[in-house]
């Protein structure tokens, strides 16, 4: 066997690990209490954040609508900063488990409107949740393909951001 064909089979040994993970890491999200147990504490972590990660969306959504419904550009809600538990906690913040949270809420709440992300503050010490618009939004090349992958794993009729 040739050194690039070595190579390529490490590629791709490599990737399908990769795959197999984000799949596998999804799942929690998807199936909390099916994937880790019915009594399982990380579960109920897992559908809390769920949760919070929703009731974010809704919360932005409602500011939207309610300065869209006034009519009137000057006075408006103009700061919709949004803080939660989430913003406090690592695996959200640093980590890169966000993106499982944007996926559970593009695909299973269909949330396509909007995406939310983390932002830290200039002070350089509290984070917030932002949101973008869909369209706007520019995924990093990661959290593009871990979306990929989750879509061809669990919603292979679905579309996915682009």
């Amino acid at each position: 066997m040739r050194e690039d064909e070595i190579r390529q089979k490490k590629i791709d040994y490599y990737e399908e690990e990769f795959k197999l993970a984000v799949a596998g890491n999804y799942r929690k999200y998807r199936f909390p209490y099916k994937t880790l147990g019915e009594k399982s504490s990380e579960a109920d972590s897992l559908t809390c954040d769920e949760e919070r990660i929703f009731s974010a969306y809704n919360l932005y959504k409602a500011i939207r609508e309610a300065n869209a419904s006034f009519g009137a550009y000057e006075t408006k809600i103009v700061d919709d900063v949004i803080s939660c538990p989430l913003t406090t906690m690592e695996q959200y913040t640093t980590g890169d488990e966000f993106v499982y949270l944007q996926a559970w809420l593009y695909f299973e709440k269909k949330a396509r409107d909007f995406i939310p992300y983390m932002y830290l503050l200039p002070d350089g010490s509290t984070y917030i949740i932002r949101f973008m618009r869909a369209a706007e939004y520019r995924w990093n090349y990661k959290d593009k393909e871990v979306f990929a992958i989750i879509q061809a794993a669990f919603y292979p009729t679905d579309s996915i951001p682009s």
